[in-house]
């Protein structure tokens, strides 16, 4: 693997479960519970998880959209000094700068694009902001060329997001986060909206990008096959807490921990009804973890289970947190 990029430390987030200004304090959802997690250049880094187990949360931490109640997140620019850069104590013009390099793309493009603006006001609206801004003509030819790189035709540059398909605008969604030459990429289920055939070339114009800008990648998704397929190394979450870390490529071939087991190996429907019939619960995101996040849904839980795991190596750069792997 190549040096570090960005490092997410120990990093906790709860948010409260009533909001408004009579709501009751003291019952919160814990979102994200003590995740360390290390990107390297030119790798992309896959997190997967049932939905609500805190991927977007914790991908929203790293660029500072939400703020963490616990742990640092470290980024090594590139060229730099060997000192990291600490995000939590960055100023507004600091963290500015700092999301310049670190850019996200998000699940829904109907979402995220502006309909009054068009395309051309969209692909400069933060580059407009930045040291590096070229001026109208340079721009101009810049973002065409940008278009051209995601597959759009340069001369719709001055039409709108309403003009274009589900996938036409994820496209646009990606030529924005790349106009500013960022380091690490965040994709947020970037393909879960698109149909099945629209889905592969997204895939292959971002693996084509991460060659084409040296891109390093956080990829979150549902779909375990592409995830595998797409990424060098996966993360597992549950309830907020990673449970099992591998190359992709390991972990078809081995799953030491339960959840990564049954993850993989059931469909969601098949999943629940087996569940049920043998008593396991669903977590309650509301309770502070005490052991392990999966013991209530565990067939291999023990008394040793109500005790936190920690996340230790299995096998070489395979680490799961469970007493109990399947080695």
């Amino acid at each position: 693997m190549g040096k570090l990029l960005l490092e997410m430390n120990n990093l906790e987030k709860r948010f409260p479960l009533e909001a408004g200004l009579f709501a009751r304090y003291g019952r919160f959802v814990y979102a994200v519970n003590d995740v360390s997690i290390r990107l390297h250049r030119g790798e992309t880094y896959g997190l997967v998880g049932e939905s609500g187990c805190g991927k977007t949360t914790l991908a929203r931490l790293a660029v500072q959209m939400y703020q963490q109640d616990q742990g640092d997140i470290l980024f090594h620019p590139e060229g730099k000094s060997e000192v990291p850069l600490n995000i939590v104590k960055l100023d507004r013009k600091e963290l500015f700068d700092y999301r310049t390099k670190v850019k996200y793309v998000f699940q829904d493009p109907a979402r995220s694009l502006n309909p009054r603006m068009t395309i051309y006001k969209i692909l400069t609206a933060g580059y407009r902001q930045s040291p590096g801004w070229p001026g109208e003509k340079q721009a101009r030819e810049e973002t065409a060329e940008m278009m051209k790189t995601v597959g759009l035709n340069p001369e719709d540059l001055d039409r709108r997001p309403s003009d274009f398909s589900g996938g036409q605008r994820q496209r646009i969604s990606i030529a924005r986060a790349l106009m500013m030459r960022p380091e690490l990429l965040i994709c947020d289920e970037v393909v879960s909206a698109l149909d099945v055939s629209i889905q592969s070339q997204i895939l292959n114009l971002l693996l084509e990008l991460k060659d084409k800008f040296n891109l390093t990648m956080l990829f979150i998704a549902h779909d375990l096959t592409v995830t595998t397929y797409f990424c060098d190394r996966i993360g597992v979450m549950y309830r907020g807490r990673l449970m099992e870390e591998a190359p992709a490529e390991d972990l078809v071939e081995k799953r030491f921990h339960p959840y990564t087991r049954l993850l993989y190996d059931s469909i969601p429907s098949r999943m629940d009804r087996e569940l049920n019939l043998k008593g396991f619960e669903p977590f309650d995101s509301t309770k502070p973890l005490e052991g392990c996040p999966f013991y209530h849904r565990c067939p291999k839980r023990t008394e040793e289970c109500g005790k936190m795991p920690a996340m230790r190596e299995l096998s070489e750069k395979h680490n799961a947190a469970c007493f109990h792997p399947e080695v």
